[in-house]
């Protein structure tokens, strides 16, 4: 090959370059946007105050994770109380032998 024509090669190769990465920087930009998009949709449809979101950007992974985890121990601690337990099963065991018993 010429030396002209390799020297037109780099340079062709090198505008290529200069715009793919051109376009991949749009494509990340509209991506960002999108993703923007998505995450004020789901504020909107929460209902997530101003405050609300400041205050959950402003705790760490960490802290979210045991605050997650002491609202569904406190969620499980509830049902077996509020369903009664052991004791209902034997209410239900009574009512049905009850109910033999009118029956026959």
């Amino acid at each position: 090959m010429k030396r002209e024509t390799i020297r037109k090669n780099r340079i062709h190769a090198a505008e290529k370059k200069e715009y793919y990465t051109e376009r991949e920087k749009y494509w990340a930009r509209l991506e960002q946007e999108a993703d923007d998009a998505e995450a004020m949709k789901i504020i909107r449809k929460k209902h997530i105050t101003p405050e609300q979101l400041a205050v959950f950007n402003s705790l760490s992974e960490k802290e979210v994770a045991k605050i997650l985890a002491a609202r569904e121990k406190e969620t499980t601690d509830a049902l077996p109380a509020d369903e009664g337990g052991a004791e209902d099963s034997e209410n239900e065991e009574e009512t049905n032998e009850n109910a033999k018993k009118v029956i026959s």
